[in-house]
């Protein structure tokens, strides 16, 4: 009866100081892309409950179709976070399937910092472009791939080994 009890009473610690005190290696390298819908908008054409504007992407899991994440049926632009090590590198494609048609943008990290990216065609065309770190978002190149309506019809993303 006391060895039971000595086993829960390690195994409640243990679980305890894991939940308590987690460390950097339970921490997620993620792309997490903020929907800015125009209206209310739901989760899919046949659904009438609200639509999550988050959808997190985590390091290396490539999305074909942005139809299947959430609010993948809703207008709007997106916005971004993108954490990860120094040179985590992410390709946003204007079309399904990893297709360049109608634009891509490449963000490549040079730091260990989150970035935040409000706008997704904000840089000049055709041309690697470098951003500095400042008070709000780490340093990061980018190349963006124009297209008129790149931003409204962003729907796929690959992640890019390092």
């Amino acid at each position: 009866m006391k060895a039971i009890r000595f086993i829960t009473l390690t195994f409640f610690i243990i679980s305890s100081f894991i939940s308590f005190f987690p460390n950097s290696s339970f921490a997620r390298h993620e792309l997490v892309m903020t929907k800015e819908v125009m209206y209310w908008a739901t989760c899919s054409r046949n659904s009438n409950s609200p639509c999550s504007r988050h959808i997190k992407i985590e390091m290396g899991r490539d999305v074909s179709d942005m139809r299947d994440e959430p609010c993948g049926y809703s207008d709007g632009t997106f916005s971004l976070t993108l954490s990860g090590p120094p040179e985590t590198t992410v390709i946003i494609f204007g079309d399904y399937n990893f297709k360049k048609e109608n634009g891509y943008l490449i963000i490549k990290k040079k730091d260990d910092r989150v970035i935040w990216l409000l706008d997704l065609i904000s840089f000049p065309a055709n041309q690697w472009f470098a951003t500095k770190a400042n008070d709000n978002s780490g340093a990061f190149e980018t190349f963006y791939s124009a297209s008129p309506t790149f931003e409204q019809f962003v729907s796929s993303v690959k992640w890019e080994d390092n």
